[in-house]
């Protein structure tokens, strides 16, 4: 008898491809799922399209929150609620192969030892054309640990959004922390991989749309995704820290990564202070950033380390035009540094690392 597998979908004003993603859930070679949706207090039409699919379809239970509970809260919400043996999370703009369901609890239930199943997918934009195709492995198992670094490495959620992953119902623990805006997802996928490998299938079982109004989308120009890398780093820093980093190292890349980022949404998308500012209340209210207390961070980081950061690049300059064997004495140098070896695992992965564009 197949498993019954749980397609967790939080909704918050999602009618306008709301339809096709539960459409793709219900048409699953893999009857034996139910699909449980909580609508967060959406001021759009979502609940009246989710009440039709419901009134037709008893795989479907549909839920209300009495108040906006923001992203993860709600998907701990629709966490709840799943009685399924497997969970597959979704998302309201999101998409599934037919066989997504097949696949994913069919590689769960042969490899005992895996604690999380992902796939190829296809990035989707807002009229469902594919943007590029993302197969970053091979099939077959990869380890949980090294996933877990190559994050902390990268400061990105190397693993994948929501929409890529499958799991166990009893390993979901505590669920998603709500603590986290935008990297609440890793942070589950870190947790399930601290409790066994990955099993990654490189066919294109799902797909994950960029928009406008996407919440990722938002999430990067209001740099929630920055403070949460932050948050990240100090709660897995462990990992970290077994390749030598220190946390004045990791800090020191924060900073770095958090300014080349500001500069690129500047200057493509014209980011400014005020979108900054205003950007809390995008995501609805269960959603505030708290200006005083989580820019804080980031804002002394930055302020404490700019300055030896200028004082190694000028000093580079110098060697570099005083005498290129020096230059040449300071790239070695950079080399046998720590942050050349907690980089390393990420240069290797480049090499094998598949993206095709379509």
């Amino acid at each position: 008898m197949a498993e019954l597998v749980s397609v967790l979908l939080p909704v918050y004003n999602g009618a306008r491809y709301l339809a096709p993603a539960i459409e793709s859930v219900l048409g699953q070679s893999h009857a034996d799922l139910e699909l449980i949706v909580v609508d967060d207090c959406s001021s759009d039409n979502s609940a009246e399209i989710i009440e039709g699919f419901a009134a037709a379809d008893k795989r479907i239970r549909f839920e209300r929150n009495v108040a906006n509970l923001g992203l993860f809260k709600n998907y701990n919400r629709c966490l709840d609620l799943s009685k399924g043996e497997y969970i597959k999370p979704f998302a309201q703009d999101d998409w599934l192969h037919a066989d997504c369901l097949a696949r994913m609890s069919s590689a769960l239930k042969q490899h005992s030892a895996v604690s999380l199943v992902t796939c190829g997918r296809n990035w989707l934009d807002g009229k469902g054309d594919v943007l590029r195709t993302v197969v970053p492995f091979a099939e077959g198992l990869r380890q949980g640990k090294q996933l877990i670094t190559w994050s902390l490495i990268t400061l990105t959620n190397f693993v994948g959004e929501p929409v890529v992953g499958m799991f166990r119902a009893r390993d979901q623990g505590s669920g998603y922390d709500p603590r986290y805006f935008h990297y609440g997802d890793l942070e589950l996928w870190m947790r399930l991989l601290q409790k066994g490998d990955m099993y990654f299938l490189p066919d294109v079982l799902c797909g994950f749309r960029s928009h406008e109004a996407a919440a990722t989308r938002l999430n990067h120009r209001n740099m929630k995704d920055l403070l949460d890398a932050i948050r990240l780093g100090h709660q897995y820093f462990s990992y970290l820290e077994e390749l030598g980093e220190s946390r004045e190292h990791f800090h020191k890349r924060v900073v770095e990564f958090c300014a080349i980022q500001v500069d690129h949404l500047a200057r493509s998308e014209d980011l400014d202070e005020v979108a900054v500012r205003a950007g809390g209340a995008d995501g609805g209210p269960g959603t505030n950033v708290n200006l005083e207390d989580d820019f804080a961070e980031a804002f002394f980081l930055a302020l404490r380390y700019i300055t030896p950061a200028l004082a190694e690049l000028d000093h580079m300059k110098r060697c570099r035009e005083k005498d290129h064997l020096n230059f040449d004495a300071e790239i070695k140098k950079i080399h046998s540094s720590i942050s050349w070896k907690v980089t390393a695992p990420l240069r290797a992965l480049r090499q094998g690392v598949v993206v095709s564009d379509k």
